[in-house]
């Protein structure tokens, strides 16, 4: 009889541990689309000044013009082995204010 005690406490307690390390890993989880205000603060802020946008295209990265609606130069790089903070970013558009900063961001997530 005590045995057959102890056996369902430890369950129950198995359990509840489990049920609460799966609530604190799905607390910290970020969805694929959310990007911190603060991270995307900075790009947006340079939105105005913007020659270049970074967006996503069938699956690989795209650099627009600003202001166009058809991407300038499709580039080699998949978006699905991107970091999802990258993805997130790239899903609202990254913009550039210059070639050589759109080089520079493309070197960054082709890394």
């Amino acid at each position: 009889m005590k045995i057959g005690i102890r056996a369902g406490i430890l369950s129950l307690m198995m359990i509840l541990a489990g049920l609460s390390a799966w609530g604190a890993v799905s607390s910290v989880q970020r969805s694929d689309d959310e990007v911190p205000a603060e991270v995307y603060a900075w790009y947006h802020a340079k939105s105005a000044r913007a020659q270049f946008l970074l967006r996503e295209e069938n699956g690989y990265v795209a650099v627009y013009r600003s202001g166009q609606n058809r991407p300038e130069q499709l580039t080699a790089i998949e978006t699905d082995v991107l970091r999802r903070a990258d993805r997130a970013m790239l899903n609202r558009g990254i913009p550039a204010e210059s070639l050589s900063e759109v080089l520079q961001l493309l070197e960054d997530l082709g890394s």
